[in-house]
């Protein structure tokens, strides 16, 4: 998610210059009919309605025609939003989710008032200040465990291995958004940072980071932003411009309204103009983080490994509201790279054009998006459906790289290919709960922990007393014929045929757990060692298993490859 806070208002919804009388016209209608629809029906329908819901529910509808990013908020809704502005929020620093129809900690920030008191990851919260939380929701709870610094909050847990609930008072402080999860020296020389988030006070954690590493003796540096979702545009300019060179693009933006369409260049000399430096990321890595690397890449100032990102390249602007407590983050303008890739993947606009259509004459009643005049190929008109042919651009040394909607890398290493069984057993939460189980039963484990497997026959034993199992895809196949022939009435010869299969597929279903032990065993050390060390001893184990990261080491140990690549040999 990309951020631009404005606090400028509209004397009307759209100059009448932009987009003519009769588009406003059209916009003054609405109003008109809106407000009057609201009116009538809460009036007038049979059963008392709610205004307040009903309107949410009007203003949620309109949205959704738009695409997901442009939101409406209120009230305690905005409380992520505040912490991506400013950098820090109070509260009590857990992550909660719903596990078996329970609140449950998911996570404990290092060094927070949750973490201070004992409070782990696999907690049951069955109370807040007194209240049973068995009715209470997610975002209700969330919003009990923040507030103003200072103030207490009372929370009653239920845990795994102890038969009796436990009452925690913690004390809000003020929680600084996490940006870096995890920074250090990795292989003598080489500096490693993974960024989580672009808040507000990302860069200057970044920063901070990047002095301790040159302390440290950093000659070259891996900078991790798979799984990152973005944040806020300026943290990304800021990050990218400690690389590039003062006066470089690093991205553009283009939009309907003059001020949506800006140039951001880098406005600072950079701390590391030469450092070899690698880029991470993946098909979680969006927005943001598409910008550091679309930009790296682009300008030939670094490697970007892994996988193709999440191609999400829409820049909102968060505007207040005349109702108190009440905001709207719009999607203003999409975001270009500098050699004028657009990094956005999904084409909304053809889901709003296709919902605006008259008529069956194809005409669509649709306005530019872009505006004019653009100084660089406009990747984004380059027709989707073109087959298969991917879209040339060029960086600044001449190599070629492309937009089929996010950042292609330079050395593409694919994600595991999960076995169904693991990605079950992953989304049923077992790994979690063996973990909250392990904790429960061992007081500590040692620094050099390892899955053994010893410890993997006990997670064997342990899914099997949660009666886990799952139906494929291919036995859902079967159903779906037998269902057909049982409807056609095949004969004794199909359904044998049928019978025979099946069974086939049960001795296969046998080997599953066999199949995905390497991905069983590397996702339970972490989770276990996590319990005990925190995130960042989380992140150092998964070191051993990361493909991308090895190859980030092998080039950056291999100064020559890395200027091949650069130099796109």
């Amino acid at each position: 998610m990309m951020l631009m806070l404005s606090f400028s208002f509209f004397g009307g919804w759209f100059a009448e210059s932009l987009v003519g009388d009769d588009y406003y016209y059209e916009v003054k209608r609405g109003i008109r009919l809106f407000g009057d629809v609201y009116k009538t029906v809460t009036e007038k329908y049979v059963d008392e309605i709610p205004p307040k819901d009903f309107m949410r529910t009007g203003i949620d509808g309109l949205l959704a025609t738009l695409d997901p990013y442009t939101v409406y908020y209120e009230g305690d809704e905005s409380g992520d939003l505040d912490a991506l502005m400013m950098g820090k929020y109070g509260g009590v620093g857990i992550s909660v989710g719903i596990k078996d129809g329970f609140i449950t900690v998911i996570t404990t920030m290092d060094g927070s008032p949750a973490q201070r008191v004992g409070i782990l990851p696999g907690d049951r919260i069955v109370g807040v200040n007194g209240l049973t939380a068995h009715d209470i929701s997610l975002q209700e709870m969330s919003n009990f465990v923040k507030g103003e610094p200072g103030t207490k909050v009372r929370l009653t847990i239920l845990r795994e291995g102890q038969d009796h609930r436990m009452d925690f008072e913690l004390v809000r402080e003020m929680i600084a958004v996490e940006n870096i999860s995890y920074t250090g020296m990795m292989n003598g020389s080489i500096g490693y940072i993974k960024i989580t988030k672009f808040s507000k006070t990302a860069n200057f954690d970044f920063v901070r980071a990047l002095k301790d590493l040159k302390n440290s003796g950093m000659q070259s540096l891996i900078l991790d932003l798979r799984g990152n979702p973005g944040g806020l545009l300026d943290a990304a300019i800021d990050i990218t411009n400690q690389f590039v060179k003062k006066g470089e693009t690093i991205t553009y933006t283009k939009g309907r309204i003059a001020d949506a369409s800006r140039s951001y260049k880098a406005i600072n000399d950079p701390m590391f103009p030469d450092m070899p430096l690698v880029v991470l990321v993946d098909g979680g890595s969006a927005s943001a983080s598409e910008i550091v690397g679309g930009a790296v890449q682009d300008l030939d100032r670094g490697v970007v490994i892994g996988s193709t990102t999440f191609g999400k390249g829409l820049v909102q602007t968060v505007y207040p509201l005349q109702e108190r407590d009440a905001v709207i983050k719009i999607t203003t303008a999409k975001y270009y790279t500098p050699s004028g890739r657009s990094i956005q993947k999904e084409d909304y606009s053809t889901r709003k054009t296709k919902k605006m259509e008259r008529g069956d004459d194809g005409e669509r009643d649709i306005f530019d998006t872009f505006g004019s005049g653009d100084a660089v190929t406009d990747s984004n008109k380059i027709p989707r459906d073109s087959g298969n042919v991917k879209q040339v651009f060029k960086t600044a040394k001449g190599r070629s790289v492309y937009a089929n909607g996010g950042i292609t890398p330079d050395i593409e290493i694919a994600t595991h290919e999960y076995t169904v069984y693991f990605r079950e057993v992953l989304r049923r939460g077992l790994i979690f709960d063996y973990a909250t189980n392990f904790v429960a039963h061992h007081a500590r484990i040692d620094s050099n922990f390892a899955v053994d497997e010893n410890l993997m026959i006990d997670f064997e034993k342990y899914i099997q007393t949660r009666h886990f199992n799952y139906i494929s895809a291919a036995e859902k196949q079967i159903e779906e014929i037998e269902r057909l022939a049982k409807k056609n009435n095949y004969g004794a010869t199909a359904t044998d045929k049928i019978n025979a299969l099946r069974g086939e597929l049960t001795a296969e279903k046998q080997k599953d757990f066999q199949n995905s032990k390497t991905f069983i065993a590397m996702t339970l050390e972490q989770e276990i060692v996590s319990r005990y060390f925190g995130n960042r001893a989380r992140i150092l184990t998964s070191f051993k298993y990361d493909k991308p990261y090895l190859a980030a080491v092998a080039l950056l140990k291999n100064q020559e490859k890395y200027r091949q690549v650069l130099a796109g040999k």
